[in-house]
């Protein structure tokens, strides 16, 4: 015979409450970090594409300024011309490195927002 304050209690309600509640922070935690894997998926692809400029552009400069150089200058200057050129496509590839650079070095923790949430889950519980 149990006691009558255990009667009382409504422990099925209490407990579906409770299943209810860890269910949905559940699948709001899961639909959180689906958004972190899209936000990193379109991250991965900007610094992707910021490099691949980079050495495109890096190469072409290069190249070019080799062409331009024997196409244009006098055989006196040729060393002189090479230098500028070279050195301007060098600038420029710089800048792009820099871009890209900086784009990693903003860079969060993967899931940090899931991970927070999760702490602020657990505390609770």
């Amino acid at each position: 015979m149990k006691p009558q304050f255990l009667e009382d209690l409504d422990l099925g309600g209490a407990s579906g409450r409770v299943a209810g509640a860890v269910a949905q922070t559940l699948r709001d935690r899961v639909e959180l970090l689906g958004l972190e894997l899209r936000e990193d998926k379109i991250r991965l692809v900007q610094v992707l594409i910021l490099a691949c400029f980079g050495v495109v552009f890096s190469l072409l400069g290069l190249v070019l300024c080799i062409l331009t150089l024997f196409a244009a200058l006098p055989e006196e200057w040729r060393v002189a011309g090479m230098g500028v050129l070279a050195g301007a496509s060098l600038v420029t590839a710089a800048w792009a490195f820099c871009g890209l650079k900086s784009r990693l070095a903003g860079r969060r923790h993967m899931f940090a927002q899931t991970l927070a949430e999760l702490e602020k889950d657990k505390a609770c519980f």
